[in-house]
């Protein structure tokens, strides 16, 4: 019998000697998928039994060696998911990836050369070629390359796979930054995606182990060509686990000799006999977990080529003809156009290698990279244009600029190639602090205007519906505060439909308090939750501290999981709970942004912040009560009165500051036997605006907000 040779496949989640990260063993999750398949789906095994007959039966029937010197074409896609970060690959790296599982399925890997002796005569050569697609599933113009800014990035579970093209037209790779831990890719095995599963079909990989360029490198080179083994239902070479190295086990393939697999490194001819003395193993298969892989054999090719003539998960409509014509694969029915100007800006301590989700925000004079993210296809040329930048214009892809002016920063670029061009203009491309436009001493914010949450930015990584805005059913004291309705539901996001590991930002306008004594970071906040399962409450809210204007930053405190609930489930605002946070003499400077990050969890409420300020010490653990101090009316036009828990038999100090911190007002009332005390905000000269009211006395502080108007 002919065989075909196969190319040679690297393990996708092995410990590769020159890897990204060598000191760590990744290994490949396929068949953890296949675990949790057994245990969730009682018929998937009867399936599995009927699709290995049916390969079997054609193999026996010589149905495979009809077409065993006929180039198998397919069209495949990859689904880059990103936060815009390096996990967003460039093109060359995913170029990198289709290169080199087209050496490795056609038997031209440059390491094919140094397959031990024993195995030489049973190399496959599998034949088959993979093409990016140059038609989309509705005809128009692609360059088999789609950019999805989403949170599942961070995921990289099987329900991250939302973006699937239709796999009876198309071969679905997706990219993300994380996968479980050890883990560089894995596919949903054949049998596994029938009826409703079927979105889950497709390969889903590590960015650092995707090809062999970029951040991925020639050690993990066989990484996707290990998972599209698996994509053509082969196993590991010791069998259907993930345990190398435990027990003697069979692929199923005649010609690989039944092995433990090896668990990383690469032994020698003598040391593999391990099953039977009298074998050599086949370490350098690309399905074994050694660092050496570099083939697959004539058996396995044999296998996989059966796969593609079989129906399962629709792999034989893939290379069909009129599928090539459909997908724009074929010779002389590519697609042409322009490309899709886009493109974002990247801050940060090493602009070349952001490691978080960011909102672009910088200081004047720091450098800011600028990303092209164009895509529909390959430009040749970019035009860029910078407001107030240097320099202000720009040809090269992926340029660094400097702004020595305040604002956010409209930002153009129009790419183009042999078909046309297009342009994008982003005016809120980069937002630019400097002490010159900062606010000035003490601050505070109650959201009572009416222009949203301004001055405040908000940074929505998953671009959906939940966000920060201002919230007009009650806040504390008051009827307005900044709320994330985190509790709402998408209910036409089939994918994450609890809206799970969402995140957003709040984040503070750039202060100048470099003319405080001292400063503590205070606010109220309000939280509920949607179960009753204290164990199932992961969310958090963290808060971060920045020096350079929001370029980098550093963790101050996080509230989590039960520590977050204020209002059990019930709905709205309130009650409400008071933090502040002592900020150390290396803030108290110029150039200081504070960021409020929420990250969700499948069970989270709504979140409300009120009343944030950046102040002298405002300590209010020891101040009975959740309301310590009262202020009405507010906003006044003259006449308020002031209320303060203990008022009436202690002594209480109230100070008026304005937003520069300036004290415009500080009094020492005695015990009086009342509870409040009535000013006159014309008797002190007090100019309209905002002011900052805080009480003290033995039971603890406090701070308002006061509002003056005629």
């Amino acid at each position: 019998m002919k065989h075909l040779k196969t190319l040679a496949i690297g393990m996708s989640t092995v410990m590769w000697a020159g890897t990204t990260n060598a000191q760590e063993v990744h290994t490949c999750g396929t068949h953890i998928v296949r675990q949790q398949m057994i245990e969730q789906d009682p018929s998937f095994l009867e399936r599995e039994a009927a699709l290995n007959e049916e390969i079997r039966q054609l193999i026996l029937n010589n149905a495979v060696q009809r077409d065993e010197d006929y180039v198998i074409t397919i069209p495949i896609v990859f689904h880059v998911l990103h936060l815009k970060g390096t996990e967003n690959i460039t093109d060359e790296q995913i170029f990198s990836a289709v290169d080199d599982l087209n050496d490795d399925f056609n038997a031209q890997n440059n390491d094919l050369s140094i397959v031990i002796p024993e195995f030489e005569p049973i190399i496959g050569n599998a034949m088959v070629e993979f093409k990016l697609a140059t038609k989309d599933q509705f005809g128009n113009c692609t360059n088999g390359i789609e950019r999805i800014q989403s949170v599942q990035t961070f995921l990289g579970e099987a329900t991250s796979k939302g973006s699937q093209w239709p796999r009876n037209h198309y071969l679905n790779v997706w990219v993300c930054r994380n996968l479980p831990p050890g883990v560089a890719g894995y596919v949903n095995p054949p049998g596994s995606t029938e009826g409703f599963s079927e979105y889950l079909d497709g390969a889903m990989m590590l960015a650092s182990y995707t090809g062999s360029t970029g951040i991925s490198n020639s050690g993990a080179r066989h990484t996707l060509p290990h998972e599209m083994g698996h994509m053509f239902s082969l196993s590991h070479v010791w069998g259907g686990t993930n345990e190398p190295g435990v027990q003697c086990g069979d692929d199923g393939v005649e010609d690989t000799p039944i092995t433990k697999g090896n668990s990383g490194g690469c032994p020698t001819p003598a040391a593999s006999r391990v099953c039977d003395p009298d074998i050599v193993e086949n370490y350098q298969n690309i399905m074994d977990y050694s660092s050496c892989p570099r083939m697959f054999t004539m058996g396995q090719v044999e296998r996989m080529r059966a796969l593609l003539n079989t129906t399962s998960a629709e792999r034989n409509s893939l290379w069909t003809s009129e599928n090539l014509v459909f997908t724009g694969v074929a010779e002389g029915t590519e697609a042409t156009c322009p490309p899709q100007a886009d493109f974002y800006a990247v801050v940060g301590a090493n602009v070349n290698q952001p490691t978080i989700p960011f909102t672009p925000t910088t200081c004047t004079n720091t450098t800011v990279k600028f990303m092209d993210n164009s895509g529909r296809s390959f430009a040749t040329e970019w035009s860029w244009t910078f407001q107030d930048g240097t320099p202000s214009t720009s040809n090269v892809k992926n340029p660094t600029v400097e702004f020595s002016s305040p604002g956010w920063k409209s930002v153009s670029l129009t790419v183009s190639n042999a078909y046309g061009s297009t342009s994008k203009t982003d005016e809120y491309a980069v937002l630019v602090g400097s002490v010159d436009e900062s606010f000035n001493g003490a601050y505070y914010e109650g959201f009572e205007g009416s222009d949203g949450i301004f001055p405040f930015i908000e940074g929505n990584y998953d671009l959906n519906f939940t966000h920060w805005q201002r919230f007009t059913g009650g806040g504390y004291n008051s009827n307005a505060c900044v709320r994330l309705n985190s509790g709402d539901r998408n209910q036409l996001n089939i994918i994450n439909t609890t809206n799970a590991s969402d995140i957003d930002d709040l984040i503070t306008p750039n202060l100048n308090i470099s003319g405080l004594s001292g400063a503590q970071l205070s606010f109220w906040y309000s939280y509920n939750t949607t179960t009753t399962v204290l164990d199932d409450v992961t969310e958090q809210l963290v808060v971060y501290s920045s020096t350079d204007c929001g370029r980098t930053w550093q963790q101050r405190t996080a509230i989590s999981g039960a520590n977050l609930i204020t209002s059990g489930t019930a709905s709205g605002p309130g009650p409400w709970v008071f933090r502040s946070i002592n900020l150390p003499g290396s803030l108290i400077t110029e150039n200081v942004r504070f960021r409020f990050r929420y990250t969700s969890s499948a069970f989270s409420g709504d979140l409300y912040l009120d009343d944030i300020q950046v102040g002298g010490p405002v300590g209010i653990d020891a101040m009975s009560g959740m309301n310590p101090m009262h202020i009405y009316p507010n906003p006044s036009n003259d006449l308020f009165n002031i209320q303060v828990n203990g008022m009436d038999v202690m002594p209480t100090e109230l100070i008026i500051q304005d937003l520069r911190g300036a004290v415009v007002y500080r009094n020492i009332y005695a015990p009086s036997g009342e509870m409040g005390v009535e000013l006159s905000s014309k008797a002190m000269g007090l100019a309209e605006g905002m002011y900052l009211l805080r009480a003290s006395n033995d039971l603890g502080n406090s701070a308002q907000k006061l509002i003056v108007g005629r």
